[in-house]
């Protein structure tokens, strides 16, 4: 059996003894039969195949997979091996590199070439990024998530804060911390939300703060019902600028819930609260 050592770079670049691979069929069996390095041999190497009287140990600077072209939609990581654009597969890690659902090491990693050409669709989103075309929006999840569990909208859910089955609603999605138990998300307010001088309406500022308590209770799998909310007006909040809204528990007893949610202007300034009570619904039997 003839060993071989083959190294993967970040952009889908493959070197043997520092020659680069080029032979398409060569890199085609190599994709099409690497696997995890199940061996207890060359550590390092975390991908293994074997084939006919060879076997191949790889490193990789990444992930094995790199999508190098995309084209009408489809993602290329050689000629012969591709998966369909989904920009709900996307994920972004802590370094701004943007990776994509694969079906080899799960994530693949897009080249440089791609990402500029999706960089118009791709937009920061609080401290998180959101890619937005002309038919899909969607909040990309960290590559490697730690507390934070996302709440996108449904297909099937029509509320007009949080459904995506509203052609006119806000379509929010919201990040929920499983530790602190609290949600968050940030918004650019459309003129829809808008009620005089460029300030937003009473009302929807009524609306964003009883969302964000009650995706606090969809994180923490609860279904309670809004019985009373109270808000407290701080400052206008203006319409031109992208707003944060957080929520929190504050207490539990028995079937009543109390929550409390702020928001906050572009400069982190307060310029409106809320408190509300949430009723848990009775599970019968």
């Amino acid at each position: 059996m003839n060993i071989y050592h083959y190294h993967i770079t970040s952009q889908g670049d493959i070197f043997h003894e520092n020659n680069s691979i080029v032979d398409e069929s060569l890199i085609d069996m190599i994709y099409k039969n690497m696997e995890f390095n199940r061996t207890d041999r060359f550590p390092n190497a975390k991908y293994h195949l074997q084939f006919k009287d060879e076997e191949l140990f790889l490193t990789v600077e990444d992930t094995p997979i790199v999508y190098k072209r995309l084209i009408d939609g489809v993602l290329y990581m050689t000629k012969q091996l591709s998966v369909t654009f989904n920009p709900q597969d996307l994920r972004c890690s802590s370094e701004g590199y943007l990776y994509h659902k694969s079906n080899i090491g799960e994530w693949g990693r897009l080249s440089t070439q791609v990402t500029m050409q999706l960089s118009e669709s791709i937009h920061e989103w609080g401290r998180y990024y959101i890619y937005k075309d002309e038919k899909v929006e969607r909040v990309l999840e960290p590559l490697v998530k730690k507390d934070e569990l996302f709440i996108h909208p449904k297909d099937d859910n029509h509320c007009f804060g949080c459904g995506k089955g509203n052609e006119s609603g806000l379509r929010l999605t919201f990040v929920f911390n499983t530790n602190t138990h609290s949600t968050e998300t940030w918004i650019r307010p459309p003129k829809v939300m808008m009620g005089s001088l460029n300030i937003m309406h009473g009302g929807m500022i009524a609306l964003l703060c009883d969302e964000a308590m009650g995706k606090v209770l969809t994180g923490l799998g609860i279904k309670a019902p809004t019985g009373n909310l109270s808000i407290r007006y701080h400052k206008p909040t203006y319409m031109d600028q992208e707003l944060y809204i957080t929520a929190s528990l504050i207490s539990e007893q028995g079937r009543k819930l109390h929550l409390k949610s702020e928001i906050f202007d572009q400069n982190n300034v307060l310029t409106a609260s809320a408190t509300g009570l949430f009723i848990r619904k009775i599970t019968h039997p």
